[in-house]
């Protein structure tokens, strides 16, 4: 019976070892929910309330992109900052999106970059919202 014990305390042992390493390479390879991404320079160092943190997002994503930017330059950056699009249909007078999710284990959040651009492809309108998308 002493061996059956310990074999299972063996199993046992063995089996959390497993989940855990499973669950830090996850983390790593970022493919884990319970890991938000690391910020990047339009949203580190975000704090505070809700509407001060959009509103803080908000002058940075202004002051890095000013009216009369190249589109595609800001589409480049945006991209490297693993900013997504989410307009892919928007007719080009509608507001263009892009959005990067910070997800943690808790709370959903996200960053969220609208814009217009003229018929050169330079922008004439854009704005920033950081928002929760729901929490525990």
């Amino acid at each position: 019976m002493a061996s059956l014990r310990r074999w299972a305390v063996r199993l046992g042992a063995g089996g959390l070892i497993a989940v855990a390493s499973a669950l830090g390479t996850a983390a790593s390879i970022g493919v884990c929910p319970c890991v938000p991404p690391p910020p990047v320079p339009l949203t580190v160092g975000l704090h505070g309330r809700w509407d001060e943190i959009s509103e803080e997002f908000d002058r940075r994503v202004r002051e890095r992109f000013p009216l009369g930017s190249s589109e595609v330059e800001m589409a480049m950056e945006l991209r490297h900052e693993s900013f997504s699009r989410e307009d892919w249909t928007a007719a080009p007078d509608l507001d263009r999106e892009a959005v990067r999710h910070e997800d943690g284990f808790v709370c959903h959040q996200s960053a969220h970059i609208y814009w217009h651009a003229d018929s050169l492809g330079r922008l004439s309108a854009i704005s920033g919202v950081y928002r929760p998308d729901g929490c525990l």
